[in-house]
Formats: structure tokens, sequence, C-alpha cells
């Protein structure tokens, strides 16, 4: 890039007839420049004028290579401040900034549409300059003479004004220096003028509620060299910058070079467009990610239960300061003033959860104790989480008696999602931020202690990756047919082997009947596959060989009196004392489990279909509905209701979990295949709401042939049939892929053993055996395939660092990576595909093996480096592997979009400190080392050299 390019930084062009704003990321470059962004506070000056105006740069920038005048603003640095604390910069433009017209994007140059009504791309040029570039200039220095005197900057004052009143949330106003000749001719003329000029300012109240009165620099008009004659023109503008510098440091708006270069960016985004809308930098700063309406009711479940055991309002409030603290200043962020941040994001949520707790609404302790935190970050005494953990520590002993299923008490922010031994839970983040990366695992992390109360604890929790696919298996009910599914993934865990269970292949598992007791064994106990067989085939025969079938057709008339007086077929009692004896008589859904992460469902019926799970909701479905008399007299309370056809509830506490079950019936009266109410609860289970990425179904038999009809077709037949459409699961199955995307439609599997004839009877149990080794034979030709969508949904993709933008493209590096163990994965995958021979971008073939070099030597933890290029932030990516030739699969979470990976992992593309991602791994040098070596010979750094000094 020439020197005259790189001076560029905004213009405002036309091109296609579109309005448009062509930004280099000029601000981006000098920080790259300047020796320590992050402690290097600059101040902006911004000169404004036609000849007069270059001379003056010329000599109060002497080292500087300056470029003629052009019609665009440029930007620079000037060289004797780099290595200052305070560096200056320095901006100019012509008078008139008006639309270029333009084919083509100057390299280098980003793109951005201006989204504006007509009658605002007539005051572009005013817009730019007041609503996005005085918020960040200290001095807005005029030249008068270049723009027809004082009349014309009155006029241009007057209409930046009327533009720039409430730009932001800054309460700020740039100082403005007006330059003139002096004129030793006409002194009186001088003085009455500028009289004139200032009463006339004076009167306009939006000038000076967007400026500070301004100020008149006369320059000496004797004969004198150009540096001599600005002299005192460049103390006036040092002395200005300083006072506009104090005024910042005391409000909190003191940007560092690092943060000035994102804020700018996110500002002139926002400007772009909404104009006439306020830019608000404490939420700008969060990247979009804002405070969630569930904040308050975590805030008023931690009150409650507090005010229940007798916690003082002091420790309450400095306990909810505390984890306000974790969220409002995370490492590397800009430290707002408390009251600005308070004020914006948490002010409303605590005052509405302390109303609803039954406290004052008074938010002053809670204030209080957060600028009290956040003075300490200012002495140096963080990171913030430090000063929350040493807040839990003496606070162990309360924490002790407290415990909650609705709220993970570490942050008050998100649900739990996995019990401890003592009785808290963590949500996902906390189990990452204060666990311990597990060695060779991604995304999974070993608890040995109790960040609350302090207690030995020894879980591990698995959490799912950013960017991953959700990965879910369902199991049909069907009475002593459900053994079949336990075949299927009998001979799954054949085909991965000893190293790699089953249960690590799936995040969500869903069963309905007999299939909810094989899912709750499965995933849920995480027992051995072969062992679930055996318990499953027990339970079913030892009960069903306790209820034989009536073989006459008055038993079957007694039989069916005898179900109505009992309401049930069976006897409920045995049942029950098989499943006690089986699962425990405390045992809930929602409990310590021997590894948390899988989330589970089994399904019932009540009015409406039931969820009981094992996992809590982070995602409030919108049409929340209150909870119905008879669950109201069992004090079980529902956790949400979504889509109107289904609920899920949850017990208030372990002790209420078996009423909850009281008040269900089997879940195969109303959804036999469960695949359904799946695909519809998962958007709920993440914050990012997926829907399956690949949803294996596992089926528990169906008819070979319709059965034949003795009698007409009437209303009792039409009846009894529309009863048995309720539990048809094929049906059920067609019906969700008519809701897939055909895209998608590879990865959803159905698993199941077409029976010669009609289906066994549900209590067949002598048939047990027969079915087995139907099922088997059916897995051998059906289970491949699945299980490669599973494994290729194993795989997901993380940036290694923010895209970089050069030349009208985004070059991207990161590495493809698996959450199952790297030898299991390519000893799985070669013996499924031994012919997969490299990964394909699009349809283009990376030339990179998925077995070659793929595992890590020293971390075992599969590893690809990859690089590839894209148009634009919202270009469609995918990412796939070539199983064979001329056949590509792809990988889970794609397709996807750059913009999608960017915000899923909190990148930056500006660079600057974000929000914390979560510590995905144990830090191995040996990956980080592949990634950035295969990724840098192809990507020239167009940039300019770096400055060195000597000392």
């Amino acid at each position: 890039m020439s020197d005259r390019l790189s001076h560029r930084w905004l213009q405002p062009a036309e091109r296609h007839g579109g309005a448009y704003v062509h930004h280099s990321r000029r601000l981006v470059q000098i920080r790259d420049q300047l020796a320590s962004p992050q402690t290097q506070f600059p101040s902006l000056i911004l000169f404004l004028g036609n000849r007069k105006k270059d001379v003056a740069l010329r000599a109060l920038f002497p080292d500087n290579t300056l470029s003629q005048r052009q019609p665009y603003i440029q930007l620079d640095v000037d060289s004797r401040t780099t290595f200052a604390d305070h560096p200056l910069l320095f901006s100019h433009c012509d008078s008139k900034l008006e639309f270029h017209k333009t084919d083509r994007i100057p390299r280098d140059y980003e793109e951005i549409p201006l989204r504006w009504p007509l009658i605002d791309l007539h005051h572009a040029s005013d817009i730019i300059l007041s609503r996005a570039m005085f918020m960040f200039t200290d001095v807005i220095c005029i030249f008068a003479d270049d723009l027809g005197g004082l009349d014309a900057v009155r006029n241009m004052l007057t209409r930046w004004a009327m533009v720039g009143r409430n730009a932001s949330s800054l309460e700020y106003r740039p100082r403005v220096l007006i330059v003139m000749e002096t004129d030793h001719k006409h002194p009186t003329y001088e003085t009455l003028d500028e009289m004139d000029f200032f009463f006339m300012l004076a009167q306009d109240r939006n000038v000076t509620e967007v400026f500070v009165t301004p100020s008149l620099h006369r320059l000496p008009g004797q004969a004198l060299s150009d540096i001599a004659q600005h002299c005192s023109l460049k103390n006036d503008l040092l002395k200005l910058t300083d006072i506009s510098r104090r005024d910042r440091k005391e409000e909190g708006y003191l940007f560092s070079v690092m943060h000035m270069a994102f804020f700018f960016q996110t500002a002139l985004d926002h400007v772009c467009r909404a104009p006439q809308a306020p830019f608000d930098f404490v939420r700008g700063a969060r990247a979009g990610i804002e405070v969630g309406q569930s904040h308050r009711f975590h805030l008023r479940d931690f009150l409650v239960v507090t005010r229940d055991r007798g916690w003082k309002l002091e420790d309450q409030a400095s306990h909810i300061a505390s984890t306000l603290l974790i969220d409002a200043y995370p490492p590397g962020s800009h430290f707002f003033s408390p009251a600005a941040v308070f004020d914006t994001l948490y002010r409303h949520h605590c005052q509405e959860a302390l109303l609803s707790a039954e406290l004052s609404s008074c938010c002053q302790p809670i204030e209080y104790h957060f600028a009290r935190l956040r003075s300490r970050l200012l002495f140096g005494k963080g990171p913030p989480r430090r000063i929350h953990e040493e807040g839990l520590a003496r606070r162990r002993g309360l924490f002790r008696m407290i415990a909650t299923s609705h709220t993970c008490l570490l942050c008050l922010s998100h649900p739990p999602q996995h019990p401890l031994p003592c009785g808290h839970a963590y949500c996902d983040v906390c189990a990452a931020w204060y666990g311990s990366p597990v060695e060779g695992a991604e995304y999974e992390y070993s608890v040995r202690r109790c960040a609350l109360c302090q207690m030995s604890t020894d879980i591990l929790v698995r959490v799912l990756p950013p960017t991953a696919s959700v990965r879910a298996i369902t199991i049909d009910g069907g009475g002593v047919r459900a053994i079949m599914p336990l075949r299927f993934l009998g001979y799954m865990q054949k085909i991965l082997g000893p190293g790699c269970l089953v249960q690590d292949m799936v995040d969500v598992a869903f069963g309905t009947s007999g299939g909810g007791i094989a899912v709750l064994k499965a995933f849920r106990q995480r027992r051995p596959i072969s062992e679930c067989q055996q318990t499953l085939a027990d339970l079913i025969v030892r009960f069903f060989q306790g209820h034989p079938s009536p073989r006459t057709t008055w038993n079957k008339l007694i039989q069916t009196i005898r179900c109505w007086w009992k309401d049930g077929w069976y006897d409920a009692g045995l049942w029950d004392e098989l499943l006690q004896k089986e699962f425990g008589v405390d045992q809930g859904m929602f409990d310590v489990q021997p590894v948390s992460g899988t989330k589970v469902a089994v399904t019932a019926v009540a009015d409406q279909p039931v969820l009981l799970i094992n996992y809590r909701r982070v995602v409030d479905p919108p049409g929340q509905r209150c909870l119905d008399d008879a669950m109201q007299t069992t004090g079980v309370a529902p956790l949400a209701h979504s889509g109107g056809y289904y609920r899920v509830y949850t017990a208030p506490d372990p002790e209420h979990e078996p009423q909850l079950w009281k008040c269900c019936a089997d879940g195969g009266l109303k959804h036999n295949n469960p695949a359904l109410i799946c695909r519809a609860e998962t958007p709920f289970m993440w914050a990012s709401n997926p829907v399956p990425g690949t949803l294996i179904s596992l089926g528990t038999g169906k008819a070979g042939r319709q059965r034949r009809r003795r009698w007409p077709r009437g209303f009792a037949l039409r009846l009894y049939d529309s009863f048995l459409a309720s539990m048809d699961a094929e049906q059920a199955w067609e019906d969700l892929l008519g809701q897939v995307d055909p895209a998608n439609r590879r990865n959803y599997h159905r698993l199941n053993v077409t029976f010669p004839d009609q289906e066994p009877l549900l209590n067949a149990a002598a048939q047990v055996e027969w079915m087995t080794e139907l099922a088997d034979k059916t897995a051998v030709m059906q289970v491949p395939r699945a299980l490669t969508s599973l494994l290729l949904a194993s795989f997901f993709f993380e940036l290694s660092s923010p895209p970089c933008y050069n030349d009208g493209i985004y070059q991207c590096c990161g590495a493809i990576r698996c959450r199952l163990r790297g030898k299991d994965l390519v000893q799985v995958l070669r013996q499924l595909h031994p012919q997969a021979s490299t990964f394909v971008l699009g349809t283009c073939p990376l030339g990179i093996s998925p077995f070659q070099d793929a595992v890590c030597s020293d971390c075992a933890r599969y590893c690809v480096p990859v690089k590839f290029e894209v148009d634009g932030l919202d270009s469609n990516i995918l990412l796939s592997l070539e199983l064979y030739p001329h056949q590509l699969q792809l990988l889970g979470g794609f397709p996807s979009s750059l913009r999608h990976l960017v915000d899923r992992l909190r990148i930056n593309m500006i660079g600057c400190p974000g929000l914390p991602r979560l510590p995905a791994r144990t830090e191995c040098k040996s990956c980080e080392l592949r990634i950035h070596r295969k990724a840098r010979p192809d990507f020239e750094d167009s940039s300019y050299k770096k400055r060195v000094r000597f000392i």
C-alpha cells in the first residue's frame, strides 16, 4: 500500500446506485504501529479547511509525510509521539466532503452500506462527522479563511449541532478552535465580527449542548516562517487536548488506542445503520450480548432463598455486586464508570428482582458494593474473578445453608445444569471457569471442589462447544420391543470399540415408555450398553410374566372392566417396585451424575404430553403458562411451556419429584416416537437456540404388511384408528422430516426393524429372543450410515485468530477439532471409511488428510489446521469430508457463515479483547505452532513495517 493511500480513513461513496462509506480501518493500522496500544491513550485533533489548513499541517507536523489535499478524511499519528503515553492523532479533510462516484471498492477498504432515508443522504458528511467522529475528537480545528469567514463557520457549527444532538451516551463535548489570520488594517472590524460571532452562537442552544464554547486563534501576520507562524497555534492545540483528556479521564471515557479502534468501528457501523439512534458505549462494548431478561428471575430466586435463610442485606448486595463485576468488566475491557454501567445494564433488573422478592426496591446497597469492587480493580486487585472468589470464600458458611435447582449461585445469570454432591449446581459457564480442563479432551472439565461451600466434589462435566452441532438420539416406546433399540446401540458400541463409548457420541437423548428406561440407564447412569440390554430385558420379562394376556373373551371383558376401575391395564405398583429396585428410591432426574452434560428427557402424558428432564432450560420460550390446578395441589411447578402441545415440568426439590411422576401416565399414549418433541425442545437447551444437526431415531419395529379388516369401516373403527394414529411412530417420523430442510435430512436417520408380518404384542415376552436376532441383522445394514453422521457431527471448527481483512476478502485461520479422543476417532473413521481422502471447502479439496498427522503427539487431541478465504461475513461456508470419490458429507456445525463463527466464538474483528471465551482445553504449544505455522505462508501482510526503537 502506498503512503498516499495508507493515510486514507473514511470516504462517502456512491456505487451502482447505492450509498456507502469506504472505511480503511486506519485506526487499526495506527494501533499496530504504536509501542503499547493497551496502555497508550491518544488524543485526536480534526483539521478542516483547504489551502491554509495544508500549510498549517506541514508546519505543525514536519516529521510526517503528508499527502496532497484529497476528497476524503485522512488520519495519521504525530511521528514524535509514537512512543509517548498520549500519542497525538490528527485527521484532516476538505471543508466540503462529498460523495465519490466509483465502480469498485478500493483495495483494503471495507464497504459499509448507508441504510438511511433519502433526506439524510444529502447531509451524509455532516452525519458522519457529528455522529461518528466528534465523539472521539478532542479538538476540532477550523480554518475560517478557507471556509469563507466566521459566518460560514457559524453556519457549519449550527448545522453540525442540529444533526449531532444526542449522538451517544457520552456526556462529552469536543472543543472547537477557529483559526484566522490577523487583519492589521481593520482591527476594529475584527473585534466586532468576533463579538457578533460569539453572540450568535450563544443564542443557539444546540451549539452549546454539542460543543464547548469555541475559541478563536489569530495567526500572526508578520513575515515569519511557517513553523514560527504556527508555533502559538500548536501550543493552543496541545493545551486544549490536555484539558479534554483530563475531562475524559474524570468521566471514564479516556480510551486506549486498542479500545478507540474498536469503539470507532462499532460506532461507525451503528451510524451507518441507524443515524438517528444514539450510540451507547456501554452496550457497544458488549458486542451485542445483552443482559438477558431471565437475569431478574435468577436474582429474585437468589434473594428469596437467602432471605428465607436469614442472610443480611449487606451479604446479599455484596454477592450480587460481585457477580455483576465479572459480567461488566471482563479482562482487557475498558473501565467505564460504575454509575454508567450500573444504570445502563443492571439497575432495572435489580429493582424488578427486589420488588418481586418483596424487599425494598432501593438498589443503593448493590450499587455501592459494585462501585467499591470496581475501585479494587483500578488499584490492581483484580481480575474480577479473583475478587469474586475472595468474596465466596468469606461467605462459604452462608452458602452451605442454601441450595437451589433453578439458579446458578456462582453467577446469578444462568440456570444450573450440573448438580454437585454438596447440593449446589453449576451452569455451563461456571463449570468451565471453576473446573479444570481435562487432559486430551475438548470442552471437558473436572470439578474437584465446590467454589460456593468449598466441599470436595469429583464430577466430570462436558459442555457443548460453541461452534459444534447437536447430536441427538431418541428411543421409541414399545413394551417388550424396547429391547431392539438397545441392540442397535450395542452394534454401534461394537464398531466403536471399548475405548469410545456410545454415550460420548450424544448430546441429547429422549425416550418414551420402555425407551425412556433405556435412555435413563444408558445416557443418564451411563451404564454399559450390554448391561442396559440385560437390565431392560429382565425388567420387562419379569413384569409381563406377572401379567399374562387374557386368553378368553370373558377374561378380556373382565380385564377391561378392571382397567377402567383401577385406572390401568397392569398393576402399576409392581412396575414401581421394579423401577425403585433398579434406580433407587431417592434418585431424582436433576441429581448428581457420573458424567454431567448429556441432556436427558423422558416423555409422559398428563393433560398434554409432558417432559421429565435432567437439565434446566436456558432460553425462556414465549407464552409461558400457569400451572394446572392438579399440578398446583401437588406442589410441583412447571419450568416452562413450549410450542402449545407439550410441557416441561420440574420439581422444586427432589422430595417433590415422586409427586410429579404420580401426575403422569405412559408417554407412549401420545407420542410413542419422541423425535418430534426432541427437535422442538432442543433450541431451549442452549442460548444459541440450536436444532439437532444429527438425529438418530431408534424404533421398536413396524409391521411388514397392513392388518386386514374383517368389518366395514364405521365410526368405532375410525375412532380406534385415530387412537392408534396418535401412537404411530412411523407417521411421527414422516411429520418430522417434513419440518427439516432437505439439505439436512441426510443426517436424520431412522433405525428400525420391519417384521415379516404384524408387530408382536407389547407383552410378547416369549418373542424377545427372536426380536433380538432380527434387530441384530437389521443393525448390520443400518447402523454404519447413522454412525458416520454421528462421527462427522463430532467434528467442529474453531478460528484461532480474528479474520484478516485484506484486498476485499477475509483470510481465516483455524483448526478442525473433535469432541472424541483423537486416536479413537481416527481408528473408527478409518474402519468405516478407509477411502476418506481429504477435507473439502465448498467444492475445492484442501488436500488435508483426516488421518495423517491429525492427532497431536503431545496432547493426543484431534487438530487439523485449516486456512481459507471468504468474500464477506455472511458468505456461506461448507466444510466437508470426502468419504468416497465425489461423495462429500458436511462436518458438524456446517453450513455456516463467518459472522456466525465470529459471534459464537466471541471474537472481536478489530482485535480488541471482548467478552471472555470458555477455557476450551489444556494448553498445547505443539498444536498452536502447527496452526500458525501452517496458516502463515500464503497470507502476505500488506501493512506497514513495524517501527523499532533502539535504546
